[in-house]
């Protein structure tokens, strides 16, 4: 049977909706229902579909393409977590929310080791959630290489994830990205 695809549209949909039921919790601080509700918005992210390729690939997962993987590049749970904490922002425009969704679903093409490497950078695990290394630092922090295909040649481009979107669209994702940012620095 062939595989249907996905519509991520409809997965960004029922987390915004569910998200904007959950905001009462969220304030409510219970560490459980904080988890919880960031991981409705991964959950969705991650069930989606590979729609947001980026395009870049490691030069170990060049190398060794039986080892690779896809890596969310923008941390989908600390999304989450921004969205929840600033729902007025984030959760009474929908189209706001659908290119915060749109953000969290970009990927790029790693091995399982790199990927594990990439993870290691948030520490969810204790009492406190923390952020190691910057967004827009992590793949020079761990040394990932990037190279992208270009005209059947893979090229180096070093570290920088370019954000996949449309020039008449870059503006609005430059500026979540740059909230991206400085969010996390709650958190470090």
């Amino acid at each position: 049977m062939p595989r249907v695809k996905k519509d991520w549209r409809n997965y960004a949909e029922v987390s915004y909706n569910a998200l904007k039921s959950n905001v009462e919790a969220w304030k409510n601080g219970n560490r459980d229902f904080i988890r919880c509700i960031s991981r409705i918005y991964y959950i969705n992210v991650f069930d989606c579909g590979l729609f947001n390729y980026t395009g870049l690939v490691s030069e170990q997962a060049l190398e060794h393409p039986e080892e690779s993987t896809y890596d969310h590049c923008f941390r989908p749970q600390l999304i989450g977590r921004m969205i929840m904490d600033n729902p007025e922002k984030y959760l009474s425009d929908y189209e706001t929310f659908e290119k915060l969704f749109f953000l969290s679903c970009m990927v790029v093409k790693v091995t399982k080791d790199e990927n594990r490497l990439l993870s290691l950078q948030t520490d969810n695990r204790s009492n406190e959630y923390k952020i190691l290394t910057p967004t827009d630092l992590l793949y020079e922090t761990v040394g990932i290489e990037l190279y992208k295909k270009v005209e059947g040649q893979y090229h180096h481009v070093g570290f920088e994830i370019p954000l996949n979107c449309s020039e008449e669209d870059l503006e609005k994702y430059q500026e979540l990205f740059n909230d991206l940012l400085e969010y996390e620095k709650n958190f470090m």
